[in-house]
């Protein structure tokens, strides 16, 4: 009989948002061939913490008539936040969101006068008790497209939440 090496780790997602669970995805070793190799075959071991946001390795160690080990990650994202009011002001708009203080290191919004968000400038919001920010110096009477997301900061390397809805906001003169 041939056995052919085992070749992929495949997750059942890469991607989580933090819900305050231990989360974890399933995993399927396949061969060279693409066929599934039996769970009997490898033992799996994930780092520890997976509730918490940040990135996860899911290390597989092959046994039985299969040698060696196979790495693939996930990772879990901090929840995401609303915006709850955008207000004009002249040459400017102030932008209010709900807060998200579990898991996160602070906000980024995003503005754009294109609905797309080409060419679009961000501001960062390095506290989470701040729940709004006035974003000035724009062009007055020109519409602006809105949007916010947390994130958190783990080790130096930041992790994003999904946007929110854009909402939009026409500037005063």
């Amino acid at each position: 009989k041939i056995i052919y090496a085992a070749k992929t780790v495949a997750l059942s997602k890469t991607s989580y948002i933090y819900n305050g669970k231990v989360q974890k995805p399933t995993v399927t070793v396949k061969d060279s061939k693409g066929n599934k190799i039996a769970a009997s075959n490898y033992t799996v071991k994930i780092a520890t913490g997976q509730k918490n946001v940040g990135n996860y390795t899911v290390t597989v160690t092959l046994k039985g008539n299969y040698t060696g080990t196979l790495k693939n990650s996930y990772t879990i994202v901090p929840k995401g936040t609303t915006i709850s009011k955008v207000t004009a002001a002249s040459k400017g708009f102030t932008v209010a969101w709900k807060k998200q203080a579990t898991q996160t290191t602070g906000y980024e919004i995003q503005y754009s006068t294109s609905s797309n968000f080409a060419s679009p400038k961000s501001v960062k919001v390095t506290s989470t008790a701040t729940v709004s920010k006035q974003i000035s110096k724009l062009t007055g009477n020109k519409k602006y497209y809105v949007r916010v997301r947390t994130y958190k900061t783990v080790s130096g390397k930041a992790y994003y939440s999904s946007w929110s809805a854009a909402k939009t906001v026409t500037t005063k003169k």
